[in-house]
């Protein structure tokens, strides 16, 4: 191996690294205290942007307006202004807490990422636990207490404190007119 594909490597694991540390602690921010259910389905959320984006599904634009970084990490996607309410978009950290996390917090954030993580986990869990099959394509969520926010109001359904939704998934409106369609043919 090349000097260069060597670093470039290390480059990329450093990257898997940082970006697994960031959203285990944004999971864990979001939604301790909802359990695993709670935070699985903040975890599906955020790496059904991170995928969507990378895969080209959607522009970087749909969830990070202005942005014209067409390969983001989760850590940018994490950190991109207005997008977490734990996250301080000027410093691009994790907002200060009164109560911090712990390593328990942070230990099943890293098992709901685990379950996110992999379709044939993420559907049997869904299942398993009898959660909203929504949770698959979700891509926003906020406290259930949050100001109104219209924009959000696709496909929502709620799991714990937190009211998600499908909006910028592209198989949301092909699902939608499905079921419209289906409605209209009865």
């Amino acid at each position: 191996m090349k000097t260069s594909e060597y670093g470039a490597r290390r480059a990329s694991e450093m990257q898997n690294k940082i970006d697994q540390d960031n959203l285990a602690m944004a999971i864990a921010l979001e939604s301790r205290g909802e359990g695993l259910d709670g935070m699985f389905a903040v975890a599906k959320s955020i790496l059904n942007r991170h995928e969507l984006i990378n895969t080209k599904q959607v522009l970087p634009s749909t969830f990070m307006p202005d942005s014209v970084n067409s390969k983001p990490t989760i850590t940018d996607i994490l950190f991109y202004p207005g997008q977490y309410q734990v996250v301080d978009s000027k410093t691009k950290t994790f907002k200060k807490q009164d109560s911090p996390v712990t390593e328990k917090d942070l230990e099943l954030a890293r098992k709901a990422v685990y379950l996110a993580s992999d379709t044939g986990r993420t559907v049997n869990y869904i299942m398993q636990r009898g959660l909203p099959m929504e949770i698959y394509d979700s891509t926003g969520f906020r406290r259930i207490d949050a100001k109104y926010d219209a924009s959000q109001d696709k496909g929502t359904f709620v799991v714990g404190q937190h009211q998600f939704n499908r909006a910028g998934h592209p198989g949301y409106e092909a699902d939608l007119k499905a079921a419209k369609e289906a409605a209209k043919n009865k």
